[in-house]
């Protein structure tokens, strides 16, 4: 470790956010999906049912409504996402498929539903903007508040799971061929080691290589950690007394104090989260993704709150409106090639990702220091964000955690045109957003073409297939966690901290595998010049030949652009696998035999 880069790294565990406080949002209104007690027929019907005239149920602008068995069918981790401190991630393959079957009925009515979750992520959110806390469930010494603490599990099955548990045939209907091979199958293609002896070569992975891949993944997440080991003990225990075999228990964890929400480089993580289109019913203020911005704002049709685009659910969602790749305003029609007991269902994406942190910081702070710039600005330039989630666009020059704490500022800017400011809705406590507008940077000298978030979200720049309005058929919901200790924040830390293993648990849901994931991965972020000519992702970004690993971004200097070469990889695969979360009435019906 660079002697600098002890400096950095114990710097960076003071880079939080300064959160909003005293902010009220809109009250939802009392006739949601779960909380109507009628049974009204609206909220009966599922999307895609038809209401009494034999159209289906829509909202005014045309979104799906998931009534209450739709919201009950659908998996809390994938809509609205689990967003909790501390997850466990196990990965199982099946021994008698009889007793496995078993299993799973004794475990569908523990998976947590969309409304179960949406519902909870409602609360939490307008206490924490109350309040001005990152957790309103932590009471005084350590005790939780119990209406604002949870505990959700939710399941994912692999390819061959699903051949064995519903059989061949059923599998075979699934028209995601990269879910069908599986990802150690597809691990060259997205550019992972090749060479037998590389640590990241699937050969070597702790879960998904060839000869360890997984046929389950449940997923269990908690705000307290007692919480948490209990209902995983039970998972395991009742899943091992029916013939299952744990290939992998994967805990991971926020990290601590000012470092929550962020990843073990230092920098805060998962703030540009698309908006789901969509509500629970025709009510105004029912909408899966809360509206913030104002009817009169011409904007308002397009984004959830300034900067969070609103994204069709068919995106996320199987047998749902897709996403229009010229007008996102119009849905698309649903894909069809799944069977039909998989509707609303999502494929689900696991990398185990470690990070070497000290090879980040070093190799940042070389080349800052031959450029003559500072290198906690080098590096949140090719991140495209300061650590403590401040967006370059707004803040070209320093930090601003204030920035990074207004939730209706940080992730509003675009790339090409200027920002203007957005019209919102009334909300009590809120200022307004008075941070310094983004200007454009069309020629990429403030946030470069390299960044990590200009390489896996343009946003308004067109890319190698065309309008801006495609890039948003390539979002998908990011639910990663980091796993191992910090060393961010640590001063003098021992060697034995130093060395220890860390990562991200990178996690995330989408309706097609090929055009989403492996697209951003292989088309942009391993690319030198798509979606636009800079170089390679210098974070996840990888390019093999032959077996080397070394790699260029483009730096723009004061007196020209620099290509800056990358000889070692920062992030190594370690294991994964390509899932599927299947609608809960699937895990007591065809998957458990019915």
């Amino acid at each position: 470790m660079r002697p600098a880069t002890a400096g950095v790294l114990a710097g960076l565990g003071s880079a939080g956010a300064e959160l909003l406080g005293g902010v009220e949002l809109p009250v939802v209104p009392s006739t949601s999906a779960t909380s109507d007690p009628s049974g009204s027929r609206e909220r009966e019907l599922g999307v895609g049912a038809s209401s009494q005239e034999g159209a289906p149920v829509v909202t005014a602008l045309g979104e799906p409504v998931y009534g209450r068995v739709a919201g009950n069918e659908i998996q809390g981790a994938v809509v609205p996402g689990f967003n909790k401190d501390h997850q466990q991630l196990v990965f199982l393959q099946i021994g008698d498929v009889d007793r496995a079957r078993a299993w799973l009925r004794w475990l569908a009515p523990r998976i947590s539903t969309m409304n179960e979750v949406l519902d909870f992520r409602r609360a939490f959110r307008a206490a924490r903007l109350r309040l001005g806390v990152r957790d309103p469930g932590l009471a005084a010494e350590g005790s939780r508040v119990p209406e604002l603490t949870a505990t959700w599990t939710s399941v994912a099955f692999s390819c061959k799971g699903i051949a064995l548990l519903a059989g061949d045939a059923e599998a075979r209907r699934f028209g995601d061929e990269s879910f069908g091979q599986g990802l150690a199958a597809r691990s060259t293609y997205l550019g992972d080691p090749t060479g037998p002896a590389h640590p990241g070569h699937r050969d070597h992975w702790v879960v998904g290589g060839p000869h360890n891949e997984a046929d389950v993944l449940v997923t269990v997440a908690a705000d307290a950690v007692d919480d948490l080991e209990a209902a995983v003990e039970a998972v395991v225990s009742t899943a091992e007394e029916h013939g299952l075999t744990i290939v992998l228990s994967q805990r991971g964890d926020n990290l601590p104090g000012d470092l929550a929400g962020h990843e073990h480089f230092g920098f805060k993580d998962g703030i540009s989260q698309p908006g789901i289109r969509g509500a629970r019913s025709t009510v105004p203020g029912d909408e899966i993704t809360p509206r913030c911005l104002s009817g009169d704002d011409p904007h308002a049709a397009l984004f959830g709150k300034p900067g969070q685009p609103l994204v069709w659910p068919g995106q996320f969602l199987l047998g749902e409106p897709r996403q229009d790749p010229q007008d996102p305003t119009v849905a698309a029609p649903a894909a069809t090639a799944f069977p039909e007991w998989a509707r609303l269902g999502s494929y689900v994406v696991v990398r185990r990702l470690a990070q070497d942190v000290v090879g980040f910081w070093d190799w940042m702070g070389s080349a800052a220091e031959a450029l003559g710039v500072d290198p906690v600005a080098f590096a949140s330039a090719l991140v495209g964000r300061w650590p403590s989630g401040a967006p370059v666009m707004r803040s070209p020059h320093h930090d601003d955690p204030a920035l990074a704490g207004d939730d209706f500022a940080s992730n509003h800017f675009l790339f090409q045109d200027d920002t203007r400011p957005s019209s919102l809705v009334p909300i009590e406590g809120y200022a307004g957003d008075t941070h310094p507008a983004a200007a454009a940077d069309v020629l990429a000298r403030v946030c470069p073409h390299a960044a990590h978030i200009r390489k896996v979200n343009p946003r308004d720049s067109a890319t190698d297939f065309g309008a801006p309005a495609d890039t948003l058929t390539r979002l998908m919901l990011r639910r990663g966690i980091p796993y191992g200790p910090a060393l961010v924040g640590v001063a003098d830390p021992p060697p034995e901290l130093v060395e220890a293993e860390r990562g991200l648990l990178f996690v995330a849901c989408m309706s097609s595998i090929e055009d989403q994931f492996e697209f951003v991965s292989r088309r942009w972020a391993n690319s030198v010049d798509q979606p636009n000519a800079g170089g390679v992702d210098p974070v996840i970004g990888q390019v093999d030949r032959a077996g080397v690993r070394g790699r260029e971004v483009v730096w723009p200097g004061a007196d020209g652009d620099v290509a800056l070469r990358l000889e070692s990889d920062f992030v190594t695969p370690t294991g994964g696998g390509y899932f599927f979360a299947p609608p809960i009435s699937a895990l007591d019906g065809i998957l458990a035999g019915g």
